[in-house]
């Protein structure tokens, strides 16, 4: 059997190709999947009474048709709404409101004093030309401070690479906050809670966790799907003008959900894009569970930059999820410096799980790196979609948007 369409990978991403396809009318089409069950990193776990998601998904989006498709399978009414997510940053000992730079006012006075001169000095304001990697922009934008006792630790815990060997195309991801807007929240004693954090009154299901959502969607299209099949080897028929995957599946198209250097392993390494996949790498985070005799605090998640903690990101999830047991948390480390036997969230640990891939390394050059590799490969009818398809920091509602898009175009 020849598919009109193998879509590789049964996340968020797959999920919506695969649907979208089969509602334009395609019946001869496939999906492949690693793991035994649809969803990715969208995932959740439920273990002794805890509800534990593949990191922190909750659902809000500017994209009407992203909305309708959620909402078509996961009705509206089967959610409830969190308002205001409320969202920390642990610094000196001293939980704040997200962004930082929103809420300097929140410090002790003479910590803001010391933030907003930083601030005020910054390179941009000194008319220093813009810098073209993420850590000499940051400290161009927002000053030394900012940097080293927040910006810099966190997302060098998180990314796992230097500050330095990453670019600035993808800062869009984080707030963008003026210099003017940074002093007159911190002499009025305010922030722009509508701007800052974006998605402050998001959905979350009624009962259970984020899974439940990707379960409804998977639901009618996991008969497509077949499970617990990695993608071992990809090889183009030039003479048929098609693909054949792990000798067994052939198609005249291939959509990647999976990430490039997975791919590029299967594919054999070939020697044209073997320059661009230096530039396109992952990491792995580690979602620890734990159990606490106190819920410690009344947030939804908590940042947190200190280099003594291994974990860069905490999820109250007794505090969102309303059928989940008391007092339960989960963590994010990057796996690298994940250790089991020293771990650093005060608790029970009930459960550790490694993601395959977590994040697309913002390196410097990605960019260009990934598109020469999709233009490469499009006139072999491979395209990519989603955030590994793209290799981009996408946010699953633009995972969604992009496959949507994608169907709509052929």
């Amino acid at each position: 059997m020849i598919y009109d369409y193998i879509v590789l990978g049964a996340g968020i991403t797959g999920l919506t190709l695969l649907t979208k396809l089969k509602e334009k009318g395609y019946e001869n089409i496939l999906g492949l999947e690693m793991e035994k069950e649809a969803g990715g990193l969208c995932r959740t776990f439920y273990v002794d009474g805890h509800v534990c998601d593949i990191g922190g998904h909750f659902f809000q989006t500017k994209y009407k048709e992203v909305e309708d498709f959620i909402f078509s399978y996961f009705p509206k009414e089967k959610f409830y709404q969190i308002n205001p997510r409320i969202s920390k940053i642990s610094l000196k000992g001293i939980d704040i409101d997200y962004p930082l730079e929103a809420n300097i006012w929140q410090l002790p006075v003479k910590e803001q004093i010391d933030f907003l001169i930083s601030i005020v000095r910054n390179g941009e304001a000194l008319g220093k030309p813009e810098p073209k990697n993420y850590e000499e922009w940051i400290r161009w934008k927002l000053g030394d401070k900012i940097c080293d006792e927040y910006l810099i630790p966190y997302n060098n815990k998180l990314w796992g690479v230097k500050s330095s060997d990453m670019d600035i195309d993808w800062l869009h991801k984080i707030p963008r906050i003026e210099v003017e807007e940074i002093l007159k929240n911190s002499l009025e004693k305010t922030q722009d809670v509508e701007k800052y954090p974006a998605h402050i009154r998001p959905y979350y299901p009624l009962s259970g966790g984020y899974g439940r959502v990707i379960e409804a969607i998977a639901k009618d299209i996991n008969k497509y799907i077949q499970f617990n099949t990695s993608i071992n080897k990809v090889v183009y028929d030039e003479n048929d003008k098609t693909w054949i995957v792990n000798d067994e599946f052939c198609a005249k198209n291939i959509v990647t959900t999976i990430p490039w250097p997975d791919l590029f392993k299967a594919m054999g390494e070939p020697i044209e894009i073997k320059a661009y996949m230096d530039k396109i790498k992952y990491n792995k985070l580690v979602i620890s569970l734990f159990e606490t005799d106190v819920n410690p605090t009344p947030y939804h998640w908590r940042y947190r930059p200190e280099l003594t903690q291994q974990h860069h990101r905490e999820f109250f999830i007794s505090n969102f999820v309303k059928d989940s047991k008391k007092y339960g948390t989960f963590t994010e480390t990057n796996a690298d410096r994940f250790d089991e036997k020293n771990l650093t969230f005060k608790g029970k640990n009930l459960f550790n799980y490694t993601t395959h891939a977590a994040y697309p390394l913002p390196l410097i050059g990605k960019t260009d790196a990934i598109t020469n590799i999709l233009n490469h490969f499009k006139s072999k009818k491979l395209f990519g979609v989603g955030r590994w398809g793209e290799h981009q920091h996408h946010n699953h509602d633009v995972c969604i948007k992009n496959a949507i898009d994608f169907v709509n175009n052929i």
